[in-house]
């Protein structure tokens, strides 16, 4: 599996194969060994038998970590996952979605927004079904409802646009 994750503001590609005795970061293969520790907040880490030994605690989606005196933001994601949130955001990466499209061939279950409705990040906005799952498609920014193209009970392609925002 192939994992993208940010520490502190810098992106690293880490594949792992089945366990974690075959790691690689950005294509570098490492030895690497873990325990938890303390009620599973401080970990144990050998890398390329070097010891670190780190804290981390969920928050807000992601984790903080500590490792000595230093702290630091991680998030993770797999390969899908940021697939999926690309064509979501339908346009360049760092700049806000002009629209909001379907990641997926589906059938739209329910409209969660009105138009002219504020939404803030995280808001569901459509919930639509996809080989017999619902997915809940949210928004990644705050922003305006502007136009709503879809209605509950209608099929959808993928990259078909969803919602318009302002």
């Amino acid at each position: 599996m192939i994992y993208l994750v940010t520490i502190g503001g810098r992106k690293y590609q880490v594949s792992i194969n089945g366990d974690l005795s075959d790691v690689k970061i950005d294509g570098r293969r490492i030895a690497l060994d873990y325990r938890k520790l303390r009620n599973g907040k401080l970990y144990s880490l050998l890398a390329d038998n070097i010891n670190y030994e780190i804290t981390l605690e969920r928050s807000n989606g992601g984790y903080d970590a500590w490792h000595g005196s230093g702290q630091a933001r991680i998030d993770v994601t797999d390969e899908k996952s940021e697939r999926l949130n690309r064509l979501m955001l339908g346009s360049t990466a760092g700049s806000k979605a002009s629209a909001l499209k379907a990641p997926m061939p589906g059938l739209v279950l329910k409209v969660e927004v009105a138009i002219g409705q504020h939404v803030k990040k995280g808001d569901g906005l459509v919930i639509v079904e996809a080989m017999k799952m619902e997915n809940e498609l949210r928004a990644h920014h705050p922003a305006v409802v502007k136009e709503i193209k879809v209605r509950s009970g209608q099929p959808v392609e993928k990259n078909q646009v969803l919602i318009i925002f302002e």
